[in-house]
Order: C-alpha cells, then sequence, then structure tokens
C-alpha cells in the first residue's frame, strides 16, 4: 500500500503526519516548531532601512533604501524551504509514496514554490487552509477533502 506524508503547516510550525492507506487514519511522526514566525519585523532587529545618496543626480539629499522583504518574511520563507528539503529527503529515501500539504495559502505558495520537481510531482492534494492547531481528528475529517484517510 501506498505510504502517504501529510504536511500540516504553518509561519510558526509544522507537524508530519503519515497515513498507510484507505481506513487507516494518521500518524504524527514529527513536530517542528518555528518560534520566528511568530515574532514581528521589530523584534527582529530595531535598525531602519540605511540611507544612499541618490546615483546621477544632482540633488544631494538622500534616499531610503527599501528592503525587497521583512525580516519575518525571510525567517517564514527560509522556513518553508526548510521544510521542502525535509519533504526532498525523505522521497529520496522513499520514505513515502504521495504528498499532501495543508498550509494556510500565502504559507502554501511558498511551499510550493520550493518543492523540488520530483517532490511536486508526488503531491496529490493540497488544503489551503491554517490547520495546525486542529486535533487530529479533526484533520482526518478535513483531510477526507483530498484524499482517503
Amino acid at each position: 500500500m501506498a505510504k502517504t506524508w501529510i504536511l500540516v503547516a504553518h509561519d510558526a510550525g509544522a507537524r508530519f503526519f503519515e497515513n498507510d492507506g484507505p481506513g487507516k487514519g494518521i500518524e504524527l511522526t514529527e513536530e517542528i516548531d518555528h518560534p520566528e514566525g511568530r515574532e514581528r519585523d521589530r523584534d527582529f532587529d530595531a535598525d531602519r532601512p540605511g540611507r544612499s545618496f541618490r546615483k546621477n543626480s544632482a540633488d544631494p539629499r538622500r534616499a531610503a533604501m527599501s528592503r525587497s522583504q521583512t525580516p519575518h518574511e525571510r525567517a517564514v520563507s527560509d522556513f518553508a524551504r526548510t521544510l521542502a528539503q525535509k519533504l526532498q529527503h525523505g522521497r529520496m529515501e522513499n520514505r513515502y509514496d504521495r504528498l499532501v500539504l495543508v498550509a494556510p495559502p500565502r504559507f502554501l505558495g511558498l511551499l510550493r514554490s520550493a518543492l523540488d520537481a520530483p517532490t511536486a510531482q508526488l503531491v496529490v492534494g493540497s488544503l489551503d487552509k491554517d490547520l495546525a492547531a486542529s486535533k487530529e481528528a479533526d484533520l482526518v475529517e478535513r483531510l477526507g477533502e483530498v484524499i482517503a484517510v
């Protein structure tokens, strides 16, 4: 029977479950806490973006430099990449045959974009909902929307 890994994640943590087929339910195999996902930008650094002189301008005033990503966004993106690497490692060790992703829409997008192509091909379903705090029984019910558990 095909083994399915189910990743339930959000900014502040993730849980990995396994399912061995229809009617077998799910089993928690790992839980990862990511406290940086709960922090605000001001908790990462109190420094404002730097300032620079304007290029090719006779105007001597300085212009504020912008950030492409806030510290919180960077920490969350790094966490999504870490989870994707863990999924890739599990795939390369043949620890699962199918994959289900459950995460809030923004985080789900980060996860999908961080997956390598062979791992992404194993995704058989996903739920764009924040079910990180859900109990296992509730998860089984919700997962019934995408796979037989």
